[in-house]
């Protein structure tokens, strides 16, 4: 009896949070990247290619699922509450979908330039990391960033039927993902830098973007993140 009532509060506690599907996701991406890391042995430092690892676009999806997903959580549930039952599921997966898109086509364009710069041009992975660190920083004192910040919590109202319920989950996914994009464009540009292989870099930048993304007090980290990626940026000059 008792077991079958903690599964009855389970399930009506999951009714309430269905977007844990989608976070389990972001745990499997963490797992993925956590035996890859290991597969992979050590990491190469700053200077290795950014198809090194995991891979170079694959490596950033899996990368952006891990750690722009679990930002998004709140608005998952939003569209899972806000659809009609029979296709909650639907909504949430093409939501997830749209979301990690709008990430990869970035991707695309990040590793490209990347490329050109390391191949191309000759700069150290040392050297971009130092910039991107700085630029990062930069960013965070930014009215753009802060606007970004603040518009990451909104939602839109959702059609509840048909085709239009799906555009309305398209749109909002799109609108979600390049409010996300302007607010954390640079600390992802970190991780293009290390050729997002650093499960240590990947673990602290995410603690740095929940706390911006999903706690009330989150505008008041991005001044001390500044400070932080500054003297990161520094120490990785001095070879730290």
């Amino acid at each position: 009896m008792e077991v079958a009532h903690a599964q009855r509060q389970l399930a009506v506690r999951l009714q309430w949070r269905p977007e844990w599907r989608v976070a389990a996701v972001a745990a499997a991406a963490w797992l993925a990247l956590f035996v890859a890391s290991g597969t992979h042995g050590a990491h190469h430092g700053p200077d290795h290619t950014a198809a090194a690892g995991i891979g170079g676009l694959s490596g950033w999806v899996l990368m952006v699922v891990a750690m722009m997903v679990p930002v998004t959580l709140p608005a998952v549930r939003y569209v899972g509450l806000n659809s009609l039952r029979r296709r909650r599921r639907r909504a949430m997966a093409l939501y997830t979908a749209v979301y990690v898109g709008t990430w990869a086509l970035l991707g695309v364009t990040a590793l490209g330039i990347d490329h050109l710069l390391r191949v191309h041009l000759g700069l150290s992975g040392r050297l971009l990391l130092v910039l991107a660190l700085l630029a990062a920083s930069g960013w965070q004192l930014t009215r753009a960033k802060r606007r970004a910040l603040f518009a990451c919590g909104r939602t839109v109202p959702l059609p509840p039927f048909g085709r239009r319920a799906d555009a309305g989950c398209a749109r909002f996914a799109l609108l979600h993902g390049l409010r996300c994009i302007q607010s954390c464009w640079a600390i992802m540009l970190v991780m293009v830098a290390l050729g997002h292989s650093s499960l240590a870099w990947m673990v602290a930048l995410t603690a740095l973007v929940g706390a911006e993304e999903l706690t009330v007090r989150g505008r008041w980290v991005t001044r001390p993140a500044a400070a932080m990626l500054a003297v990161a940026a520094g120490a990785v000059t001095l070879g730290a």
